[in-house]
């Protein structure tokens, strides 16, 4: 797949979510079970949403620090381990993958190529937005983001 990089600014996004380590091959079951704290909290409490996203805060010694969760669109009250964060804000490489998610390895690539040609550091944190279920993977888009490092000088 072909993956266009594309710069901006982005504004934090208000999320509920749960924050946990995991590991990368638990990662994916650890979303959806990680998910399954925060959608029922938010459907309670009637709290206007948008989409599911992924925050990658740290990963150390195989162990990812990871926000799971969803945007909010109005408020809610924390709960449990359900809790207010945000995506950063700031400065991004960001490129939209459409496919299964287990093959987003090639829009990180191409982010990681992208930041390697134009000299750009990552900050080390990323996000993935997954946008609205489809039947058909090659239908499923999730939008993955680089927050970058201020250009020197």
């Amino acid at each position: 797949m072909a993956y266009e990089v594309r710069t901006g600014s982005e504004a934090p996004r208000p999320l509920a979510a749960v924050r946990a380590e995991t590991t990368q091959p638990r990662l994916g079951a650890d979303i959806v079970r990680l998910l399954d704290l925060v959608w029922p909290v938010l459907r309670e409490q009637g709290v206007r949403t948008d989409h599911n996203i992924v925050v990658y805060r740290e990963a150390r010694a195989g162990v990812l620090t990871v926000d799971v969760g969803v945007e909010v669109l109005s408020d809610f009250t924390p709960r449990d381990q359900v809790q207010p964060a945000a995506t950063p804000a700031g400065q991004v490489a960001t490129t939209a993958h459409y496919g299964e998610y287990s093959e987003l390895a090639g829009a990180y690539a191409a982010l990681e190529r992208w930041c390697a040609e134009h000299q750009r550091q990552p900050s080390g944190v990323s996000w993935e937005v997954y946008g609205d279920w489809a039947e058909d993977a090659a239908d499923r888009r999730t939008d993955v983001y680089f927050q970058l490092r201020p250009e020197p000088g």
